[in-house]
């Protein structure tokens, strides 16, 4: 049964390699130096639809898969619409205790956890995002930590 599940997280994962542009290597490097006061709609946001996607075409766009974070906006969508997805919601693909992003707590959001670790959250939770991309730039990474540090506000 364990087996079937990370084969089924393995396949929904493949088709979720496409990213949509950003600075830096593949899209994976949207915030090449780190920000010490980030805000979501115009440092946060725009770094997750770049390394995440937020076409059509991505997993994290539109057309996203039940269980994924929409990253897309338009269409009626807004930045708040995407942060409320983010913040204080529980992720579909992690072990129990997790948040998608836990403010104030990095150790618990799972947001870090997946574009950090190859194994997110140990065996049959997927694997390191984006996947089949680049890693994302640590520049990125530690202004998503400084954002989640600072409360994930929504500005």
């Amino acid at each position: 049964m364990r087996q079937l599940g990370t084969m089924m997280a393995l396949v929904a994962a493949l088709g979720c390699g496409g990213s949509s542009g950003g600075q830096g290597t593949g899209g994976t490097c949207p915030i090449p130096v780190a920000r010490t006061a980030p805000t979501f709609s115009g440092d946060i946001l725009p770094a997750l639809q770049a390394s995440c996607g937020a076409a059509t075409s991505t997993c994290h766009g539109t057309a996203a898969p039940a269980g994924h974070v929409e990253y897309a906006t338009g269409g009626g969508r807004t930045a708040s619409d995407v942060w409320r997805d983010l913040v204080n919601a529980v992720p579909a693909n992690a072990p129990p205790g997790w948040l998608r992003v836990a403010p104030y707590d990095v150790s618990r959001s799972w947001l870090i956890e997946k574009i950090t670790k190859d194994q997110p959250g140990g065996s049959g939770f997927g694997a390191r995002m984006p996947y089949g991309g680049a890693n994302v730039c640590q520049p990125t990474v530690d202004t998503l930590v400084t954002w989640i540090d600072q409360g994930a506000p929504n500005d």
